[in-house]
């Protein structure tokens, strides 16, 4: 029993991890669709404002992420999200190139190999990419 509750701790994290891979990746699907197709409402503006243009703005593209992905207001500093065409907005038939970083612990998993001198964190980096264009 022992022995199972040690193997279940240590692929625990690492499950958690392709989780937090997937449902990135999801939500980048989200949010791109939405840096290059965005109409002009109200609806799909993530700051509650109605659009200003046709396009959204680099801050609109980032919360949108943040709706998309059930991140808090207290987690935003946990996730690095770079888009290269900010701070301009964004201009129609440019592509949008979108990519998020998020640290991920590895909790015991990290320790052991760590001690093993395998790696030198007890945490991983898990990221997602996007790119888009509005034809």
């Amino acid at each position: 029993v022992g022995v199972l509750f040690a193997l279940i701790a240590l692929a625990w994290p690492l499950g958690e991890t392709f989780y937090q891979k997937l449902s990135l990746d999801r939500a980048m699907d989200d949010t791109i669709r939405y840096a290059t197709a965005t109409p002009n409402t109200a609806a799909y503006d993530p700051d509650g404002g109605t659009a200003d243009g046709r396009r959204p703005s680099c801050s609109q593209v980032q919360n949108e992420f943040y709706r998309a992905y059930g991140v808090s207001a207290a987690q935003r500093g946990d996730y690095t999200i770079s888009i290269p065409a900010c701070p301009n907005t964004l201009d129609a038939g440019q592509t949008v190139s979108i990519t998020v970083r998020k640290t991920a612990d590895l909790g015991p998993l990290g320790d052991l190999l760590g001690m093993a001198g395998i790696t030198h964190s007890s945490s991983i980096t898990v990221s997602a990419a996007a790119s888009g264009r509005e034809e």
